[in-house]
């Protein structure tokens, strides 16, 4: 069998959504297809029939092209769903809450938090010129409220979902890491039942892994 081929790059946070998920059902047989950003490969005609957004990554598993990493994601565990960690629930209601928060992950979460890392990481680093403190100071104040929300829920509950790791969680990864770059940590660790919590999804084996690839 082909192995699956993620075309991307090792360190988008994107990117590295996909790869945790594949690390977390145990898929060995995967390829990497690096895509040029600098020369605009992304954005070509022929990356384009794939991904018409001209956005990285996207999937290609033979018969099956896949692009947005979070429908990645589910693909992956769903096609998968018998080997690696149960990522999308066993039960109705444990899919249901998983559904629930990655949509609270794409829709609340997700919003400020890219917006912010873009501003105060992206922003300065592919030559965009100095962040605006005032944009990035209003966009952690909206991501701070959201995180008030996750602070309660998580008083009773150990993952976002309930008590076991799903993809909800996988889901916040990569840009959670990033307030560390961005000088934000303090959004999680000012936060006792978020910190701990993130230090229970941030220590899994396949993050470690996929975090310090380059």
């Amino acid at each position: 069998m082909a192995p699956v081929k993620v075309y991307g790059l090792n360190m988008s946070t994107c990117t590295k959504r996909v790869l945790t998920t594949l690390e977390e059902k145990a898929v060995t047989e995967y390829e990497v297809v690096p895509v040029d950003l600098g020369k605009g490969e992304h954005k070509s005609e022929e990356f384009k029939k794939k991904q018409p957004f001209g956005v990285i990554p996207y999937l290609d598993d033979g018969e099956v092209q896949v692009f947005e990493s979070r429908a990645i994601a589910r693909y992956i565990a769903d096609k998968n769903s018998s080997q690696g960690t149960d990522l999308l629930g066993s039960t109705l209601k444990e899919r249901a809450l998983v559904n629930q928060w990655l949509e609270v992950e794409a829709q609340n979460y997700n919003p400020p938090i890219s917006a912010l890392i873009a501003e105060k990481v992206f922003k300065p680093m592919f030559g965009g010129g100095e962040p605006d403190e005032a944009k990035a100071a209003e966009l952690k104040a909206k991501l701070s409220v959201v995180l008030d929300v996750y602070e309660a829920h998580l008083t009773s509950s150990e993952y976002l979902a309930g008590s076991a790791f799903s993809l909800a969680d996988l889901s916040h990864l990569p840009y959670t890491a990033m307030l560390w770059v961005s000088g934000d940590s303090d959004l999680i660790t000012s936060r006792p039942n978020v910190n701990k919590w993130w230090e229970r999804i941030s220590s899994r084996p396949s993050w470690k892994k996929i975090s310090a690839l380059q």
